[in-house]
């Protein structure tokens, strides 16, 4: 096997470049191998034109990558084996770009959506090693992934910032984090924070209980500071909730806002801390909306410079990845567990990873549900 194609899916992150660097390094040094990155990740993969997409991996241009922010690939979201696009022949349009430019295997970083792909390929008889990478730490298999530390300590010092404001003027604090389905990343970023309060998706939430607890901080401390996932939901049956929309056209026009789906079926989001900081307002009786300020830190969380965790971590799942290419593995997700890097399936992989700490270590660090 000389030729390896690697590709960067999903949203972005720290820790893809040392991966990159580490594989390139590692593959050439031990195996002799030759390497070639796609931009765009499976939407260069399937182009017409998929020689504007490559760019060629060397020794010399991986040097010092380590510690740059981001991917030097680029990335999307493409899905080439959505049903749409396999009946347009993507899957073995794929397969014959790859086979045109002599690529014999994919080494692949990505999230779930990314990972499920690899997988797909794999199952086709060509040859995969997926590497997780995912700021909301919800892969299965491995006890972290790139992009989750430094996501985690740039977030805390973040919202520290805010929590020195809140402190300052008096205020409500909402800081609204990423999180879909996993509560992982506002659950470390609140509790490395201080914040007082902290919502998660794998708890429904009680708009009442929130704002009782939400007075009584305030009443306290004349300040408080919450931490939400912007995955958390709010039934719609709730009486807090019902009374907001009725008093807020805003409040009504953001829950009914579609924001549309991405190419593997999820729904976008964004927008809770807003609703929750009306809420609050509503709910408290305030007497102006600026007494409860929201900060969405968003996409500011994936194109920072990685902390040495990360950098670390992507080192050493390029290496495992080369030598679980070159033992004969595919269709596996490299993983970490405890001190070990391990092989995982991917099928195991793709099972959703959330927060399974117990209710009364969550309370303890101020989660509320």
């Amino acid at each position: 096997m000389k030729r390896i194609a690697i590709m960067t899916g999903g949203g972005d992150c720290a820790g893809i470049n040392a991966f990159i660097a580490a594989a390139v390094r590692h593959g050439i040094l031990k195996y002799g191998a030759e390497f070639v990155g796609i931009r765009k990740a499976y939407e260069g993969a399937v182009s017409d034109r998929i020689a504007d997409y490559l760019l060629p991996l060397t020794l010399d241009g991986v040097k010092g990558l380590e510690c740059c922010p981001s991917t030097i690939l680029e990335s999307s979201r493409s899905f080439p084996f959505s049903r749409e696009n396999t009946a347009k022949g993507l899957p073995e349009k794929l397969i014959a770009n790859l086979r045109s430019l002599g690529i014999e295997a994919v080494l692949s970083t990505g999230g779930n959506d990314t990972i499920k792909t690899g997988m797909l390929l794999s199952t086709r008889g060509f040859p995969v090693i997926c590497a997780p990478k995912s700021i909301d730490n919800d892969v299965s298999g491995t006890d972290t992934m790139l992009g989750f530390k430094t996501a985690v300590a740039f977030g805390a010092e973040a919202v520290r910032s805010t929590i020195n404001s809140a402190r300052t003027h008096r205020r409500i604090s909402v800081v609204e984090v990423m999180g879909r389905e996993a509560g992982w990343l506002a659950l470390e970023i609140g509790m490395a924070a201080s914040a007082d309060l902290i919502l998660i998706p794998e708890r429904p939430v009680s708009l009442e209980r929130v704002c009782a607890a939400v007075q009584r901080i305030y009443e306290q401390q004349n300040n408080v500071n919450i931490v939400i996932a912007e995955g958390v939901r709010f039934a719609a049956d709730d009486p807090v909730l019902n009374k907001a929309k009725a008093e807020s056209q805003v409040v009504r026009a953001l829950l009914e806002e579609n924001l549309g789906t991405d190419c593997h079926g999820n729904c976008k989001l964004g927008g809770v801390g807003q609703i929750l900081r009306r809420i609050i307002k509503i709910q408290l009786g305030l007497a102006k909306l600026e007494e409860v300020r929201c900060t969405d830190l968003g996409f500011s969380l994936r194109g920072l410079p990685p902390v040495a965790e990360d950098i670390n971590l992507g080192t050493r799942f390029g290496i495992a990845a080369v030598d679980r290419l070159y033992a004969g593995e595919s269709g596996i997700m490299v993983g970490i567990q405890g001190p070990r890097v391990v092989s995982v399936p991917i099928e195991q992989a793709l099972v959703h990873k959330g927060v399974d700490w117990d209710d009364d270590e969550l309370r303890s660090v101020g989660v509320i549900w």
